[in-house]
């Protein structure tokens, strides 16, 4: 554990178990108008999740009925995930600013700006930022992780 909190994957885990999302733990601060319940996340309502090794996760879906995840993610200068993993599922993303290298089963990719990928999350995966400014990517999995 990392300041009182679980890592990352054992909070993955943890959520697997009880057959609900990494969403369910956390409280929104800002209330969903009844209009917008299930259906709409405002940027003010957006889930940050704080990844590791300082990668950072804004939740722009619904919690947590959906089959589909869509995760905006900032990674800082030098940032990687910590080890390959894989789990269930299919994973899809896009590059809306900066460097960002991935690596699928043995195959590394360097992708820019306006790149995109998708891969089967069975297949053992990682991710980072090579370069000197944030890579901000847009994520979709399913079925959700967060």
């Amino acid at each position: 554990m990392e300041r009182n909190l679980p890592p990352h994957t054992s909070l993955f885990n943890f959520a697997r178990g009880l057959d609900v999302t990494i969403q369910w733990f956390f409280a929104s601060e800002n209330q969903t108008a009844p209009e917008d319940q299930d259906y709409i996340v405002r940027k003010k309502q957006w889930l940050q999740v704080n990844c590791e090794n300082g990668i950072i996760g804004q939740l722009l879906t619904p919690q947590p009925t959906r089959q589909l995840e869509f995760l905006h993610s900032r990674f800082p200068p030098g940032t990687y995930s910590k080890e390959s993993y894989s789990h269930e599922g299919e994973e899809a993303g896009y590059v809306l600013s900066g460097s960002f290298e991935l690596w699928v089963g043995e195959r590394y990719f360097q992708l820019n700006e306006g790149d995109s990928f998708s891969f089967s999350s069975q297949e053992p995966h990682k991710y980072g930022n090579p370069g000197e400014e944030d890579a901000v990517v847009l994520w979709v999995s399913t079925p959700p992780t967060f």
